[in-house]
């Protein structure tokens, strides 16, 4: 180790984890990122276990973003890569760009983060106390680090709903996320509860075994398929900057009224199917799913209201007051965020919204030293905005850039209040909401990396009508400002050859040997 890097505490190698190493490294300083399971990953890696405080997923998950619009700056994803890749398949890639970035060496596997305290010397230098647990010997250390990226994510600690009765219950209730495959669910009767993605993935997995799913949802909501118009990816033809554009003009409960019309309800009639919420498309979270309507249709996934109460054998749904029996009730109900590790004046949630500029930095501490990365929820691909925090967060620890004054970042947090009460639906994380383009502008503004659009009417017009009217890529980042990347263009302008090659699979076959990448623990 170089005594005179900076050295930097990461906690979890997940994806936002994983990239804060990258970022560090590219910026000169040392990390040190410390896992709790035995190797990064995080969502990615499929367990067959539950391990609390770790995020997990189902063997049939798929990325509901596709490839080239979740890509990191600098690594584009093969073009054999399917476009909406398995969890395996993204795993891989993963692995991928983190052997390249030489990002393994810096993790400590099976490693607890106990507690993160201020030194004694913190006003003057900053500095943090970082004490860990190893899960293998029990050994308890600490050391001092110039900085802390918390990158422990938000869909980790399952959240369960509470309902009259449900102790009466003696059937099995149990979260999403402990539901791994569904074998044991066979001819059974399933209640879920929530319309949230894994809720939907739940029905649409449990149904093909079951003897009949009821779904439960009290809010309904706007549902989108992977496959948008002509087949090409949704994702891949909504995120423009022209449309992003659009929003920031136009008023946006119209845009919302206009997208769900024509890219929505053309596929699933939200109105037909009762499921039509209260709030609009872009208030909230999509749903992703592309089989619930053939589900709905056939039968096998029933839906019905909230539930009013359970009996012992089963629930009885508001407006209903026959008992509907059944086996298993799956709570898909959503997650709580949790810093254990942190005093709880680090972190600071008032009246619904958090204290957070950019949704990054606490502003009441005197140094700009302890920051999140991953702790936003974003209407769009969230790897490319981790990788973009952790890009600025490097930065600012390296002092090529500096926070603005306490005052100027309060003020940017209720101004960011104040939009989000309007553009989206009430909850305990309205404030951490973001849309894709305008927050990957607003970061890499302060930065250096948004593209001069100005300079590129008159330099590069083919790239310049690419940007705005092509899909929201984050390659453009690394156009100009810190550590651009000189493949940046090509990988722009040949973004639909690698979207097109999997789907020629007589190519894609005699393409696809590709080395895997093995994770090694560190001796």
């Amino acid at each position: 180790m170089d005594k005179g890097k900076k050295r930097i505490a990461v906690i979890g190698a997940g994806v936002s984890g994983m990239s804060s190493i990258a970022m560090l490294k590219e910026e000169g300083l040392e990390p040190v990122c410390f896992e709790k399971t035995d190797r990064p990953g995080g969502t990615w890696f499929y367990r067959e276990e539950t391990i609390e405080g770790v995020a997990s997923i189902m063997p049939t998950t798929v990325i509901n973003h596709s490839k080239e619009m979740g890509a990191f700056s600098t690594f584009p994803p093969a073009k054999e890569y399917n476009n909406y890749m398995r969890h395996h398949e993204m795993y891989q890639y993963l692995m991928e760009y983190w052997s390249k970035s030489d990002c393994f060496r810096h993790v400590r596997v099976n490693m607890e983060v106990i507690s993160v305290k201020r030194t004694d010397d913190y006003n003057e230098t900053g500095r943090w106390i970082v004490t860990t647990k190893s899960l293998i010997t029990n050994e308890i250390s600490a050391e001092v680090y110039d900085g802390v990226m918390v990158c422990v994510g938000h869909i980790n600690r399952p959240k369960m709903a509470t309902f009259p009765g449900q102790e009466k219950f003696k059937g099995k209730i149990i979260h999403t996320h402990s539901l791994k495959g569904v074998s044991e669910y066979k001819d059974q009767v399933i209640v879920i509860v929530g319309t949230g993605c894994s809720a939907l993935d739940a029905a649409v997995e449990t149904s093909s075994v079951a003897k009949q799913v009821y779904i439960s949802t009290k809010t309904g909501a706007h549902i989108m398929t992977r496959v948008g118009p002509h087949g090409k990816p949704m994702d891949y033809v909504l995120l423009r900057r022209y449309l992003a554009n659009f929003l920031n003009y136009w008023p946006r409960d119209w845009c919302s009224k206009f997208l769900e019309k024509k890219f929505l309800d053309s596929k699933f009639d939200h109105k037909l199917y009762k499921v039509h919420p209260k709030h609009r498309m872009l208030s909230k979270d999509p749903i992703i799913n592309d089989h619930i309507g053939s589900k709905l249709l056939s039968g096998s996934v029933i839906q019905k209201g909230d539930i009013s109460h359970f009996t012992e054998t089963g629930v009885v749904f508001s407006g209903e007051h026959q008992e509907t029996e059944a086996d298993t009730v799956i709570m898909a109900t959503g997650y709580t965020w949790k810093f254990p590790f942190l005093d709880d004046d680090i972190v600071i949630q008032e009246e619904g919204r958090f204290k957070l500029y950019k949704c990054m930095y606490p502003p009441h501490l005197p140094h700009s030293t302890l920051v999140l990365v991953g702790f936003v929820l974003v209407w769009g691909p969230g790897m490319p905005v981790g990788e973009m925090q952790a890009r600025w967060a490097a930065s600012n620890f390296s002092g090529r850039s500096r926070l603005p004054s306490v005052k100027e970042m309060e003020k940017d947090i209720e101004k960011r209040h104040s939009r989000n009460s309007k553009w989206y639906a009430p909850n305990d994380k309205m404030t951490i909401r973001v849309d894709f383009v305008q927050y990957m502008d607003e970061i890499a503004s302060l930065l250096g990396a948004k593209p001069n659009f100005y300079k590129m009417f008159f330099t590069d017009t083919k790239l310049f009508w690419k940007l705005i009217w092509g899909p929201s890529l984050s390659y453009q980042y690394r156009l100009q400002g810190p550590h651009k990347w000189v493949g940046a263009r090509e990988a722009i302008l040949t973004c639909k050859e690698r979207l097109m090659f999997p789907l020629k699979s007589h190519q894609c076959q005699e393409e696809r040997g590709r080395k895997e990448i093995i994770f090694v623990k560190a001796p």
